[in-house]
């Protein structure tokens, strides 16, 4: 039930769900917070899709529950088939010999009478032989990620019943609540429950009394057209224990007609799986589901799917027992010998009392939420947050491989779409867009890694195919080891705008840090972005930079002259955001003054954005000669506002009314966009959130996920499309970054000016603590729905704070918590401005 405006700001007010709202001035507690969202089915929930998400931001694990069964789904964010099939670069041609090439389509498109033709390179016959020499790898079934296998835990359907099953995001656990019946007229209780282990690679399941369950089973995943080495798989069952273990080989070298067997590599990599079971268990079919195996990879045999039954190690229980499952799961990342210690670990930990393993994983799950919290009346808006939140935490992780574009759950082929890579256009970055406001920058460094690691090949080809310095980053790329770009082929492969895209957030990360030591690391991969597109740019007869030619993400494709092929509005606003990032960054860190000088003109001479006189007024367009009316895939748009971060409240307000406009009127097909609309009308105070969560629901997955789901015909789908054909393909993540769109309606703070409660509508009361603002602050606020009060800022580097005064003019008081001293502070117009010193905290009040 919704609580009452007075309940919610009040002392008493209980939510049914859980524990009291926090009273108005106190602390608030995420970790319990998140508890009141816990997600709870008392139906079986069989369906990868259905099934309830754990993690520990590397290892990922899908539980389903069928009638007859518990299964543990196990992916981890290294498991990846990484051969990459490299033959299709030597057909990719240097940059101006595929405009030669654009050209000469362009003329036969003319000589057809079809000047306006779309997507010459798939419609006009030679340049399509080109584009499929230069896909031809990609259409390989290799790279994608590789599930780490499954365990069914099999029990009576006659005997057994589930009551309940709950995942509690506070501490990222699974209890299913079970009913026991003998068939005799006794019945009772049974609950198992299961975890990730935050501090190592483990998964535990256990539970909490005797349980008559049948068997359980390892299955390793098995797919003929992979052409992998088969599994090794082993297991053994003694005393008091039952062990299964599975090694899975990764070769580096990609087969070739040439070469159908690759030999072994220095690159090659796998996992190893250990699996200890506490209790009385019987072997049984191990031998002959090795030697199946064994044939398989002597190449006899039938296919997999014909004996998948028997290609497992299968235990049968000996009786009724408490039950406690060990999975220890390792890669070369994590240590050298990953096989030996998988074997050592499952042993290891299941020796350690669970209360010990479940305190311990509580205790870092306390830790995360206590980086921020946020509170709404709207208990749905509140759950959005909290719930994405927890997801996150699951695939993103320090140290770890950052999440392709289906994270870390995986099973069979779900999460193998597009080779589940990343995609440079948004998909990959859209993940870590909420990161900062939420103050889990640590969270982005897996993306960190992904940027330095793609430095090398971007460089590369830079040189090699546009004789240009500077990087030119790839629209798709895999965390495998690779010495060319994987995706160099018309049109994707040449939207300009990905360059800038890619390193954008490692901006963000300094603006929101002020870490000049993660700058200093930062710092050449902005560079080489902003070299790149300062030579890549072409000064124009009215004297402005323009982006010619370059491809609308993702529309249009190569046209004829040009047409729909000039200053894309996301390229011009990505490389406006790039130049002022590499302008600053090197002059804090007192580096390339000449090259700085460079870039600050061409930033300030950039072609203007592209518009059209539309049915509703003047808009934004894509690219020049675009449509007004067309159907989009995503916002583009709308570039300036995000990503680009040049229009907004309070910045280059000139242009507010034609970006208020565009994004009233903007066409969009959906399924690509569920973040990233709503984020751009809440940086222009214009988001409904009514709207906002009725678009939410009609993606809302049973697993308490959103997916990616078509809304609207007249673009790329027509009435015949299946509008929910990308929903089964995967846990979309870069649906996670909901909380974003949430942040930035309680706070905004891109433009250097701190705005509180910037976009209010259908939000009600709310209440945040410690949100992460530009400068290196930690804010907290509360709205009651008419005002704001309890404003304290947290200084964590000493910069000067720039404050938009909530109560306009009137004045407004500054003090420093520490001993309530009043802090000098400047007014002008609505800005307030103070000076601050690290470490200190501040409050600010109306006065």
């Amino acid at each position: 039930m919704q609580t009452t405006r007075r309940e919610f700001l009040g002392a008493a007010a209980v939510v049914a769900a859980g524990p009291a709202a926090a009273p108005a001035g106190e602390s608030l507690h995420a970790y319990d917070i998140a508890r009141r969202h816990r997600i709870t089915r008392e139906q079986p929930t069989p369906g990868f899709l259905e099934g309830m998400l754990l993690g520990n931001g590397d290892i990922g694990v899908a539980v389903t529950i069928r009638p007859d069964a518990l299964g543990l789904h196990i992916g981890k964010e290294d498991s990846w088939d990484i051969r990459v099939s490299e033959d299709h670069y030597q057909h990719v041609l240097p940059f101006p010999d595929l405009l030669k090439l654009w050209e000469r389509a362009g003329e036969e498109a003319k000589r057809q009478g079809k000047p306006d033709m779309l997507y010459l390179e798939s419609n006009i016959g030679f340049f399509r032989e080109y584009t499929s020499k230069v896909t031809s790898s990609y259409q390989k079934p290799w790279p994608r990620p590789w599930p780490c296998g499954t365990v069914w835990v099999h029990w009576d359907s006659r005997m057994v019943r589930l009551l309940r099953q709950t995942l509690d995001p506070s501490c990222g656990r699974f209890t299913a609540d079970l009913e026991y019946d003998n068939l005799r007229g006794a019945r009772r209780a049974v609950q198992i429950a299961c975890l990730v282990n935050w501090t190592t690679g483990h998964v535990l399941a256990w539970t909490d009394g005797p349980a008559l369950f049948l068997s359980v089973a390892y299955y390793p995943n098995l797919d003929d057209a992979a052409r992998l080495p088969p599994p090794e798989i082993d297991g053994q069952a003694g005393p008091g224990f039952a062990d299964f273990f599975c090694l899975q080989r990764f070769p580096a070298i990609a087969p070739t007609e040439e070469l159908p067997d690759p030999p072994p590599s220095e690159k090659d990599r796998n996992f190893a799986l250990s699996g200890h079971l506490a209790g009385a268990w019987k072997l049984e079919g191990l031998a002959e589901s090795q030697a199946l195996l064994k044939r398989r990879a002597a190449g006899a045999g039938d296919s997999y799917t014909r004996y998948d039954q028997m290609q497992r190690v299968f235990f049968r229980n000996a009786g009724e027992q408490p039950f406690r499952l060990d999975v220890a799961l390792f890669t070369p990342r994590d240590h050298p010998d990953n096989a030996a210690q998988a074997r050592r670990e499952a042993v290891r930990l299941s020796a350690v009392p669970l209360a010990k393993l479940v305190e311990e994983t509580d205790h870092h799950w306390k830790q995360l939420w206590s980086r921020s919290a946020v509170e709404f009346e709207d208990r749905e808006l509140e759950r959005i947050w909290y719930h994405n939140q927890y997801f996150l935490a699951c695939c993103l992780r320090e140290g770890k491989v950052a999440p392709g574009l289906f994270g870390n759950w995986t099973s069979g082929k779900i999460g193998t779409a597009w080779h589940g890579d990343y995609h440079m256009n948004y998909n990959t970055q859209q993940v870590f867009w909420g990161v900062f406001s939420s103050n889990h920058v640590d969270q982005h460094l897996p993306y960190v890694e992904l940027c330095e690691n793609l430095l090398p090949l971007a460089e590369a080809y830079a040189q090699e195919k546009f004789g240009l310095p500077g990087a030119f980053f790839p629209h798709s790329a895999y965390p495998a080891p690779s010495r060319s770009i994987a995706y160099p082929a018309p049109p994707w492969g040449y939207e300009i705008c990905e360059t800038p895209w890619t390193v954008q957030s490692l901006w963000w990360h300094y603006l929101y840090t002020l870490d000049e030591a993660f700058l200093r690391r930062a710092y050449p991969l902005l560079r080489a972005a902003a070299r790149f597109l300062a030579a890549y740019v072409k000064e124009g007869p009215d004297g402005k930079y323009h982006i010619i030619p370059t491809v609308s993400p993702e529309n249009w494709g190569f046209t004829v002259d040009f047409r729909l092929n000039q200053d894309c509005i996301v390229d011009l606003a990505l490389t406006e955001f790039v130049l002022d990032a590499a302008v600053e960054g090197s002059k804090t860190l007192r580096e390339d003054a000449e090259e700085r000088q460079k870039w600050a003109e061409i930033r300030a001479k950039l072609a203007p954005y592209p518009k059209a006189q539309g049915p509703y007024g003047e808009v934004w367009v894509d690219v020049v000669n675009a449509p007004p009316e067309f159907v989009y895939n995503v916002p583009c748009t709308l570039a300036p506002v995000f990503p680009g971060e040049q229009v907004g409240i309070g910045l280059r307000e000139e242009q507010l009314e034609i970006a208020r406009r565009t994004a009233r009127v903007v066409r969009l097909e959906g399924g690509n966009d569920l973040v990233y609309q709503p984020l751009i009308r809440a940086r222009l105070g214009m988001l409904d959130l009514e709207w906002f969560k009725r678009e939410v629901r009609y993606c809302l997955l049973p697993n308490g996920t959103t997916g990616d789901r078509v809304r609207q015909v007249d673009g790329r789908y027509k009435d015949s499309s299946n509008f929910d054909f990308m929903m089964p393909m995967g846990v979309w993540i870069e649906n996670l970054s909901l909380p974003a769109v949430l942040n930035e309606c309680l706070m905004q703070s891109y433009s250097g000016t701190i705005r509180l409660f910037p976009n209010t509508q259908g939000m009600g009361p709310a209440r945040f603590e410690d949100l992460r603002a530009v400068g290196a602050f930690l804010v907290s606020a509360a709205f009651d729905g008419r005002t704001v009060s309890g404003v304290r800022i947290l200084s964590e580097k000493g910069a000067t704070v720039r404050l938009a005064n909530f109560w306009g003019r009137a004045r407004a008081e500054v003090t420093r918590l520490r001993d309530h001293q009043r802090v000098p502070a400047r007014q002008e117009g609505e800005i307030l401005t103070f000076a601050t010193e690290p470490g200190e905290r501040y409050g600010v009040e109306r006065v």
